[in-house]
């Protein structure tokens, strides 16, 4: 009798520490049913701008190999994955005055532009010294994430990069954080924005930060499971694993006392 009430308060035990979380808090945009929405009508799309702090990749193509090693000081760094890094830290820095440094131009002041504006302005500046240019302007800035299990940060490789998209390339994610209460923080015309958005719900599709920017930081807060079962190390995670083995062993004994 007696074992029967151990084996039955463990099973308790257990079954508290381990309950499962809510299906609607587990996934993402749970209440969003199949259909079609118009890119072109969404409300939530916002133009990437050049800004301060934003790095950028210029990359300038001539039929004179002589221009191109000049006019590329960073080299020409392609969008590989090994190159990356690279990219990140090899860019051109817009200064606090939203203006890069060029070679032959000196400062030239691209904030407030998008990348196609930036490339034009550069174009028509460069073609008084030089004819037959080709220049792409592309943002080469990052964004930064911190999760219940550590932190890094997802290269900005386009002008439409979603929240999803940034989630999916992050390697330490846990399907237990919460998803329903993530933080954003964006610095823009200096000012610092604070929004919470929730990923549970189809409304994060309407969001202005659905779509996020260059060194936007994202937040995503572990709850009490990925943070106290199954995390490696946890108290608890030690708590459950030590009953199971009080199970196993008691149950051990009774098998060889019959």
């Amino acid at each position: 009798m007696n074992n029967h009430r151990i084996y039955l308060i463990i099973f308790v035990l257990l079954s508290l520490l381990t309950s499962c979380v809510s299906r609607k808090k587990l996934y993402y945009f749970n209440d969003q049913v199949p259909g079609i929405q118009q890119l072109s009508s969404s409300k939530n799309y916002n133009t990437h701008l050049v800004k301060p702090n934003d790095r950028l990749h210029i990359l300038v193509t001539s039929p004179d190999p002589s221009i191109i090693t000049y006019l590329n000081p960073y080299g020409n760094i392609s969008n590989n994955v090994s190159n990356t890094i690279n990219r990140v830290k090899n860019g051109y820095l817009v200064n606090l005055d939203g203006a890069i440094d060029f070679p032959i131009l000196g400062k030239v002041n691209l904030a407030g532009l998008t990348t196609d504006e930036s490339a034009t302005l550069l174009k028509e500046k460069l073609s008084y010294y030089y004819k037959d240019l080709f220049i792409n302007v592309s943002f080469d800035g990052e964004i930064n994430y911190l999760t219940g299990k550590g932190g890094g940060f997802v290269p900005v490789e386009n002008e439409r990069l979603t929240i999803f998209e940034v989630i999916s390339k992050m390697p330490n994610i846990d399907p237990y954080d919460y998803k329903n209460d993530v933080w954003i923080i964006r610095e823009d015309s200096g000012k610092r924005y604070f929004a919470k958005v929730n990923l549970n719900s189809k409304k994060i599709f309407e969001s202005e930060y659905y779509y996020l920017k260059s060194n936007d930081f994202l937040y995503i807060k572990p709850n009490r499971y990925s943070a106290n079962i199954f995390n490696t190390g946890s108290p608890l995670r030690a708590l459950v694993t030590m009953l199971g083995s009080i199970l196993a062993l008691l149950l051990t004994i009774k098998s060889i006392k019959l």
